[in-house]
């Protein structure tokens, strides 16, 4: 998971952004989420990868 070369800012719903921070901000995941962005971040990949699994397909880009 790296920097991709044009990334820009991205507006999130406001109602997911304070169920995002309701979510970091309780005691279990305190510190396996460091911010808001971390937790996106590893959200979403988490998700593409499972997509990714189960459609059968492995691609990268």
């Amino acid at each position: 998971m790296g920097k991709k070369k044009d990334s820009g800012v991205v507006k999130i719903d406001v109602e997911l952004l304070e169920r995002v921070e309701k979510f970091i901000s309780k005691d279990s995941n305190k510190y396996k989420y460091v911010n808001k962005k971390q937790f996106i971040d590893l959200a979403v990949f988490e998700y593409l990868k499972n997509l990714d699994e189960k459609e059968g397909g492995n691609e990268k880009k």
